[in-house]
């Protein structure tokens, strides 16, 4: 019994390792190291000719894209101006494109108990394995007003689902969003 719990443990621990790694959100961020960040209170959208941020054709995720950038913002004490000039302005751009990618090797386990013990087995193939899937990028900039200078980028690159609720995409979204913004201002 401890034998068949022993190996029970380390699959449990192998498959959520592999889980894991597969789900996270990467971040990262650029920024101008010279640049005094604490200065900044204040900040609206960046304007431009279309006043899209690379979302011709999805107002909604638009939508929720803006509300969590200014959540996020107002969360850490930036205040959202109307007429005046900020002391940056924000902008962002969406791009998701097809991926493929391939293994050479699959792999399996399987646990079992019978009535006269525990068994187990590991199973391996070299059958070639295709896949596509949509990769989405997210850039979050921050540019100077004045000089028009871009100061930060924040960025995010992961697998998206095209078919998950709304709940779930606003979920995504803001998990997203809040963690590349807790890289501002940098440290």
């Amino acid at each position: 019994m401890r034998k068949f719990n022993s190996i029970r443990n380390i699959v449990l621990l192998s498959i959520f390792s592999m889980l894991t790694a597969c789900s996270g959100i990467t971040v990262s961020q650029d920024y101008e190291p010279d640049y005094n960040f604490s200065a900044l209170k204040t900040f609206a959208w960046k304007p431009n000719e279309d006043n899209e941020y690379g979302l011709k054709d999805n107002e909604l995720v638009d939508k929720r894209i803006r509300a969590a950038i200014v959540d996020q913002l107002s969360a850490n004490s930036y205040v959202l101006v109307g007429s005046e000039v900020p002391d940056f302005f924000v902008s962002y751009n969406l791009t998701v494109e097809q991926k493929i990618t391939s293994s050479n090797v699959s792999g399996g386990i399987a646990l079992g108990r019978s009535s006269y013990g525990g068994f187990g087995g590991i199973g391996l193939s070299t059958g070639s394995q295709i896949q596509t899937y949509d990769q989405g990028t997210l850039l979050i900039d921050f540019t100077e007003p004045t000089k028009n200078q871009l100061i930060w980028r924040g960025v995010s690159t992961q697998s998206v689902d095209n078919h998950s609720s709304p709940g779930e995409s606003i979920e995504n979204i803001n998990e997203t969003v809040e963690k590349m913004l807790e890289q501002f201002p940098p440290k």
